[in-house]
């Protein structure tokens, strides 16, 4: 594998990292001018070098681009999500202007987030910023182990017993940090009726308590990963 490429103008002790993965050389410039120095900026244009180097530096979050020169991104989540190792890590998708988007097939696959050109620089900042932020609570959690186990033991059962395949759904993506109004336009449906699953499902849990859903929903998602 080539030397990685890091930018030359950040600190390297930063502890937030990101990985970028992209052929287009055009956007890695944007990119690394966006978000250094507020993160560690890793840098490669082939799925291939990006596996071994989620491996090496185990970052906090990847940034893909939906087409890469040797393979896709898409396959690129399908590997990390098998692997039990690089699983947990945030997994944003973008595309280029003038390319297919298929959102609806990286979301399937477990991406995070999902970005579609023309984004803002603001709403990719937003978009890792909050990414980071859930992984980050999730793995710094005390006890982590011991309540991922337990809830994984008891929100299992309650997600097979309890919620239909539409709410459960829509539970992943409530743990994936996506709105009522994100669900909406993601599923095609009015954001009253989100809300309506979203009561039904906080009712059919037995939550109580402002954000408790959220809350259930991330330590779920923690579990799963």
């Amino acid at each position: 594998m080539n030397a990685p490429n890091i930018d030359p103008g950040v600190n390297n002790d930063v502890t937030q990292q990101i990985l970028l993965v992209t052929g287009d050389a055009g956007m890695t410039r944007k990119i690394r001018q966006l978000l250094t120095p507020q993160y560690t900026l890793l840098c490669t244009n082939t799925i291939t070098e990006g596996i071994e180097m989620a491996h090496q530096y185990h970052p906090d979050l990847i940034l893909c681009d939906a087409i890469v020169q040797d393979a896709t991104g898409y396959q690129f989540l399908i590997t990390l999500r098998n692997d039990t190792v690089l699983k947990p890590i945030p997994f944003i998708l973008f595309s280029r202007p003038n390319m297919q988007a298929n959102m609806r097939k990286g979301m399937n696959l477990g991406a995070d987030d999902y970005l579609v050109a023309p984004f803002t620089g603001e709403e990719l900042l937003k978009s890792i910023h909050s990414r980071i932020s859930r992984f980050h609570h999730i793995r710094d959690t005390p006890n982590y182990t011991r309540e991922r186990v337990a809830v994984l033991e008891v929100s299992t059962l309650a997600i097979n017993d309890r919620l239909s395949k539409t709410e459960a759904k829509i539970l992943s993506m409530i743990a994936r940090g996506m709105s009522s109004r994100d669900i909406a336009s993601y599923k095609c449906i009015s954001v009253r009726t989100v809300d309506n699953h979203r009561h039904n499902i906080t009712k059919k849990l037995q939550l109580s308590g402002p954000n408790a859903l959220v809350k259930f929903a991330i330590g779920y998602a923690g579990a799963m990963r």
